[in-house]
Parts: structure tokens; sequence; C-alpha cells
């Protein structure tokens, strides 16, 4: 792939001023995240999806996975959350072969359109024919490694499927009172647990792999969730200590409710960290849907919203105080509505006013399969749809000096 020349020396730029970051065991201090040495690691991230039926992360029918990580580098991100099931996490050696092939059920795609996309992850990955989907997460995660970007695994599901809705059995713990089948039928908290302790264990073979997070957008419906968040407290404390028991280098991710918009609970009690005090990072959500729809509600106001569901948690000398990761947002990138350009802007003025740590959704410009549709297309995806380089290459400009670090400890 080739790049215009004006971008190519942003990077360059860019690069000078933010190094990689490589084999590193993170730590957090206050509301930054640290290296070893005690210098500020700041997150500019991608999502990278891998949390669908197929079980393998999205794309590699397009592109190799070596030119895909060159691309995530090139566009000067330092670190990629990659998005996991815990189906894929309990069955670590199922063929990606196999994987495709199960998944015609589970989507009712047929077996030859599988086949088809199974044979064109092949044309571009040929050592991928006999690697199981275990095996495929590590080679990625191994490209991204030569590239010196980092590795967050984001538990995004129990049930491999696309996520999030408030019927598709994945948005809050089984075991938690208030059970809602709708809601909750596929998230078997023991599983989840063992998922998550198999894939700690799992990162100790990638140095680049710096953290985990614990469940991507908890979103509990009916009765769940009205004891005072006891049910968040007693399982995302299992959730940390599985994960911190099998692997104690690794930052763990901790979002809160309402599809991760909400943490303002912990302001009048704050989570015990006590038994990992300097790796909780907070992660947080944030769409032009996250709140109630308010065409009158200016860029102040909705920042004043994030800030009260979870900007507060970057104050000094707190109980609560943490690094705070904003590790989902993102607008169409072709086709750009005005209201989507204002969410954009007000969204990238407030990470620069905070030098937030961030993570856009999506790197994927398709999904193998997505509502029905193979090969469907990803209008958030800042790949285009063949994989080989930007959708709108206007992203760059528009998170403006989210690309630097300008503030630290």
């Amino acid at each position: 792939m080739t790049f215009p020349a004006c971008i190519t020396r942003l990077w360059v730029w860019v690069a000078l001023a933010l190094p990689l970051v490589n084999a590193a065991v993170l730590h957090t201090s206050g509301r930054w995240i640290l290296d070893s040495s005690n210098k500020r690691v700041k997150f500019r991230c991608v999502n990278w999806a891998g949390h669908m039926q197929t079980n393998i992360p999205e794309g590699l029918n397009h592109q190799s996975i070596d030119t895909i990580a060159k691309w995530v580098a090139s566009a000067g991100f330092n670190c990629v959350r990659l998005t996991y099931s815990i189906d894929m996490a309990l069955n670590p050696g199922q063929s990606v072969q196999s994987s495709f092939q199960a998944a015609a059920s589970s989507t009712g795609i047929s077996s030859s359109s599988l086949t088809s996309l199974y044979n064109g992850v092949i044309a571009k990955n040929p050592s991928l024919s006999s690697a199981s989907t275990r095996q495929t997460f590590g080679k990625v995660i191994e490209e991204l490694g030569k590239q010196g970007i980092m590795v967050v695994l984001d538990n995004h599901v129990s049930k491999a499927s696309w996520c999030c809705e408030g019927d598709d059995g994945n948005g809050w713990w089984k075991s938690a009172s208030g059970y809602n089948d709708a809601n909750s039928r596929y998230f078997d908290t023991n599983q989840w647990l063992q998922g998550l302790r198999e894939m700690a264990n799992f990162a100790k073979s990638y140095s680049n792999v710096v953290g985990m997070s614990l469940r991507n957008e908890l979103r509990a419906s009916g009765s769940q969730d009205k004891n005072g968040h006891a049910d968040w407290y007693n399982y995302v404390g299992q959730g940390a200590k599985a994960i911190h028991d099998n692997n104690k280098d690794l930052l763990i991710v901790i979002g809160g409710v309402s599809y991760a918009v909400d943490l303002g609970f912990l302001y009048d009690k704050p989570l015990d960290r006590s038994q990992f005090p300097d790796k909780v990072v907070w992660e947080f959500h944030n769409y032009a849907w996250s709140f109630p729809a308010d065409d009158k509600r200016t860029c102040a106001q909705y920042q004043t919203l994030m800030g009260n569901g979870a900007g507060y948690l970057i104050a000094t000398g707190k109980a609560y105080t943490g690094p705070l990761w904003l590790s989902e947002f993102g607008y169409a990138q072709v086709g750009t509505s005005s209201k989507e350009l204002a969410y954009i802007d007000c969204i990238s003025k407030y990470l620069e006013s905070n030098d937030a740590d961030w993570a856009y959704w999506a790197l994927q410009g398709t999904y193998y399969i997505r509502d029905g549709t193979v090969d469907k297309d990803e209008g958030f995806g800042l790949l285009n749809k063949d994989w080989s380089g930007w959708r709108n290459s206007a992203f760059i400009g528009k998170m403006g000096k989210n690309w630097q670090i300008n503030q630290g400890p």
C-alpha cells in the first residue's frame, strides 16, 4: 500500500513524538498509565473485532495479518483493542476451518458462502490452514508486536455474535439477581470467569499484550441491577481477581453499566482495588446516541454528561482516581452528517482537554458475516472495504492534538 506524502510526513512526525511501545509491563499511578520507567504511556488505539461467529479477527480474507498490522502502525496507532468471545476462549483447539463451517448454522449463511470466506482467508494467510482460532489470535498479536503495537484483549461477548442489543443474551451476568433470559441466557458467570483465566494465561506468551478488559458494555434489563449495583461490584471484583491471579503483569480494564456510559456510582462507593492497586484502568464508551436525544444540547452540556458519567474519575487524589480510557467512539466515515461532524468535534475537544486515552471503533472495513450478510460493510471502519487503505483520511485531522502527549505526571 502507498500513502500520500503529506500523510506519510505526518506519521513520521507522530512516530518521533510518540515512540511505539512494545514488550511493556504497564502500571497505573493516579490517573496515568506508566511504563517501568514511570514515563506516561498514552493509549491511542483502534478496535479490531474478533468476537463474531467465525471466532477470528475480521478481514483476513482481504489482507494478510502482517499487512493489516503494518497499516495500523503506519496510521499512527500504538495499540489495538482486540475483541474476543468466551466461546473462542473456552474452545482453543477449534480449527479455523471448522469454525467457519460451524458458523453456517449459527448465522443462517450457506455452507458454500462460508467455504468461500474461509478460502479467502487461506489465500491471504496460508499458515492458517493448520491453525486453531486461538492460534490465529496469537499470530495477529505477534504481527502487531513486530510493529510495536500494544494489545488489550477485550471480552466482548460470551456467545460469539454481534454486540450489543437488549435481547442478545450477552448483557448481564446469568447468576445475578433479577434474571432476564433475553438479556442473560448466554452470560454464564463461571464460564466467563474461566474464559478470563484462559486468556490471561494465553497472554503470558505475548509481551505486547498489556491489558485485558473484563466485559464490553454491561447492560442490565428489567429487574436486574436494582440492588445498588451490588452484582456489579461482586462480579467485577471476581473478574478482576481472575485476571490478576493468572497474570499479574496485565492492566485490568473495567467499564460501568448502561452500555459502558455510566461509572457515576463510583463517586460514592469506590471499587476495592487493594488486591491490584496499580493495575485498574476505567473505561467508558460514547457515541452520538449514548445519551437521550436532545437536538438543543450544546457541546458543553454533552461534555458535562460525559464528565458526570465517567470523566470525574481522573480527579487527583480521590479514592476512585484512575486512568480513564474512552475505549469506543465512532461515526460514519463516508457521508458524515452534520450531527456526526458536530459530535466528533465535541468528542475530540473533550479528549484534548483531558489528554485522554482513546480507542476508535473501528478498524475493520468489513465483517465476514453480520446481520445475515456476507462481507458486510462497516461504515464506521477506518479501512475501506478491501482493507487496502483509509476509507476517509480526514479522521487524522479530526483527532487534532489527541495523537500527542500533552500532559503527564
